[in-house]
């Protein structure tokens, strides 16, 4: 039985990208219909947790993803008791939070329903394979350092051709930045990127009213015209160079070094789909911070989560285990990192 799944994210450039990067790692579970949502004006300074009715999008939903939506220190407590309350009147919806930023986690407990993970590492935000466009949301979250082993000069201007896209005041942030990404027009932010820096004077980030420069003209329009077709082809792709692809880049991780690997599919098995809901099921089990679980009670949590159309095997499970990032050992158990 189909479920719907729906991914709230900020509006900022790494929430843009971490918001994508979820979306097609959930998308490859064929039960999952998933739907992702950006919107400057309800995520609007991080206030989105005492506004969460302006989500009309959770009502329909079965699992509902937070993504890179802060607390404030000053506001923690208020925003944290609104979030309990909130997911308290879905008991029946499962509901999971992950981010960069502390999280209040004791007072979320609260939540029977609610699921939590703090990632420091801008890279490890996310659910599922880990592709080149978490190493450019780490980079415009100023995160040189945490990828500094794997940055090319690629991601580099692919980020900074991401923070002028997604300044607030412009007119790309949310649904038109979202389906460029969606439609790989990779390209386009090194264009943006290379466009001169007087275009992009961007005050306490923020984009002045005014005239667009060209290339963001131009993204508009391309934007408009993805969000008007009805088959989510990529307009334009076929111009796109290959080199400027990052969603194609992968990591494993070898001995707790992360790797650059190869995307591969095993005898029609989609190994990205089981490391996506292996990752869910953890996150899923993790009731409590430090929380640790057998390999046969997250294979069991996987099963029911993803359904029948998952076909999980022991050999597939072992590869998964063995590369993956976001497991710890603790003796024979397990436990979310």
């Amino acid at each position: 039985m189909t479920q719907d799944v729906v991914i709230i994210g900020h509006a900022d450039a790494d929430g843009h990208l971490i918001t994508e990067q979820v979306r097609r790692n959930l998308a490859r579970i064929d039960r999952f219909k998933v739907t992702a949502i950006v919107d400057p004006s309800r995520t609007r300074d991080h206030k989105a947790w005492l506004n969460l009715d302006a989500f009309p999008e959770v009502l329909k939903a079965d699992i509902v993803f937070f993504v890179d939506l802060m607390f404030a220190p000053a506001s923690f407590a208020q925003e944290s008791q609104a979030l309990v309350d909130f997911v308290g009147r879905y008991p029946e919806k499962k509901f999971f939070l992950f981010d960069h930023h502390p999280l209040p986690l004791r007072r979320l407990e609260a939540a029977r329903n609610l699921r939590v993970i703090y990632r420091p590492d801008v890279f490890e935000c996310a659910i599922g394979p880990r592709s080149g466009m978490m190493v450019v949301a780490a980079l415009c979250e100023k995160q040189r350092r945490q990828v500094a082993d794997i940055t090319t000069e690629r991601h580099e201007l692919i980020a900074e051709g991401m923070r002028r896209a997604a300044a607030l005041g412009g007119n790309l942030p949310g649904e038109k930045l979202l389906a460029l990404l969606r439609a790989d027009h990779w390209r386009d932010f090194v264009e943006l990127a290379q466009e001169a820096r007087e275009e992009h004077r961007l005050p306490r980030g923020r984009r002045p009213a005014g005239k667009q420069s060209p290339v963001l003209d131009k993204l508009e329009r391309t934007a408009s015209k993805l969000l008007g077709t009805t088959t989510g082809a990529k307009l334009g792709s076929t111009t796109m160079s290959y080199d400027f692809d990052v969603t194609i880049e992968r990591y494993s991780y070898e001995s707790g070094r992360r790797q650059s690997t190869t995307n591969k599919v095993s005898s029609g098995r989609d190994l990205e789909a089981i490391i996506t809901l292996l990752e869910v099921a953890a996150l899923s089990l993790t009731t409590e911070e430090g929380a640790t679980f057998s390999r046969e009670h997250l294979i069991r949590e996987a099963r029911e989560i993803g359904g029948p159309e998952i076909d999980l095997r022991d050999e597939d499970i072992d590869i998964v285990l063995q590369k993956q990032g976001f497991l710890a050992r603790v003796g024979r158990e397990l436990r979310l990192r």
